[in-house]
């Protein structure tokens, strides 16, 4: 736009640009060779042209001289909306702070990865409404009934509560009560905690398309089919689908010998696209992995699976915490539903189309909803 150079221009450039950075794609550093070297045929094609424009001296290249100078430099700051930085000790002494704008808030000048990178722990700290309204359902059914529930402590192989999974009867049920959701959650018909964990983790831009093989193999609809025999170990759980970052880097290391830390920087590495990173990693794979005796074409096979699945995989300690809590919502309804579906219309008295929506799930689940009264509200 600083340069008037047309829109369209710039949109045709801007898809000439694989996944990698300005610098690897002029630069002539063995690097970024080796990086763009890895790059398949089409994207090494548009290198090709991006470096010829850029050879002359039309707006076009002059537009990709200005972008390979600016590269890199700070746009714009802003402020993580939950995102805290702990440090060992007073932490001006170790990065730059500066104080928010329009506040009294101290901020780190650099970003999060790099603040990371100096040692220093970034925490993201949620609220999440849902915590509250188990508390209020807790302390309806304690009212109630006198029962004093402690949710950490209900059972995860609870018949009534699966059955109401299975039903997909999850109106209000965290992380559950999507129509999407519910529309696999029939067809998945969950008999454990695991098929949770998984359901949350699939159910997500990307990886979502692999839920039907999921579904269809949980149920010996499909074989289950591992690439090496060594993968069943960390692959069961999900029936031969690679769901979890954890699953991807346990299995690096089983299958090439890499270290922890090697095979965290492969979960980074893939799920950034980082191929930085990737282009070291992959011929330590590819070798140990043939020195531990496994066949150089399957390892080539399950290297790509990764690189395409890992962008999407999700991080399973994560799901865990969200399926547990959504399955302590779901053992509230399933065993006390108008206790539950009343902490659900409360904690939604602000929000007309919610408290309308909830008043219908009570109405389908035969629960009457009663209308304010001066004696008992």
């Amino acid at each position: 736009r600083a340069l008037d150079l047309p829109l369209q221009e710039a949109d045709r450039m801007a898809k000439l640009i694989p996944l990698i950075s300005l610098k690897n794609i002029f630069g002539t550093d063995d690097e970024s060779k080796a990086i763009r070297s890895s790059l398949n045929a089409d994207d090494q094609e548009k290198i090709k042209t991006l470096i010829e424009i850029e050879k002359g001296s039309s707006l076009d290249a002059i537009t990709l001289k200005q972008a390979k100078a600016i590269e890199g430099t700070v746009r714009n700051t802003g402020i993580h909306a939950c995102g805290v930085i702990i440090s060992p000790e007073n932490i001006s002494n170790l990065v730059p702070v500066a104080k928010a704008k329009d506040s009294e808030m101290y901020v780190t000048q650099f970003d999060n990865h790099v603040v990371e990178n100096a040692g220093l722990l970034k925490m993201d700290f949620l609220g999440l409404k849902t915590l509250t309204l188990i508390k209020d359902a807790v302390k309806i059914i304690k009212a109630i009934h006198g029962k004093t529930l402690v949710p950490d402590d209900f059972p995860l192989d609870d018949p009534k509560t699966f059955e109401l999974f299975q039903n997909a009867d999850t109106v209000g049920v965290f992380q559950y009560e999507s129509a999407g959701m519910q529309k696999n959650l029939r067809a998945l018909k969950p008999t454990e905690f695991a098929d949770l964990i998984a359901m949350n983790a699939l159910y997500r831009p990307g990886p979502m398309e692999y839920i039907p093989l999921f579904i269809q193999r949980k149920h010996g609809e499909e074989a289950i089919v591992y690439d090496l025999p060594e993968m069943e170990d960390q692959l069961k759980e999900t029936y031969g689908v690679t769901v979890y970052q954890e699953q991807v880097m346990l299995l690096s290391q089983r299958i090439a010998n890499f270290t922890k830390g090697e095979a965290d920087k492969l979960r980074k590495g893939m799920g950034k696209k980082d191929l930085s990173i990737l282009v070291v990693l992959k011929p330590k794979f590819i070798e140990n992995g043939i020195a531990n005796g496994h066949p150089e074409t399957v390892l080539e096979k399950i290297w790509k699976d990764w690189e395409k699945f890992a962008a999407y995989a999700f991080n399973k300690s994560h799901s865990v915490c969200y399926a547990f809590i959504g399955y302590q919502t779901a053992y509230l309804k399933a065993h006390y539903p108008a206790e539950f579906m009343a902490a659900c219309l409360s904690n939604n008295m602000n929000d007309i189309k919610q408290i309308s929506f909830f008043m219908e799930a009570c109405k389908r689940s035969g629960l009457e909803v009663l209308g304010p009264d001066i004696n008992e509200s």
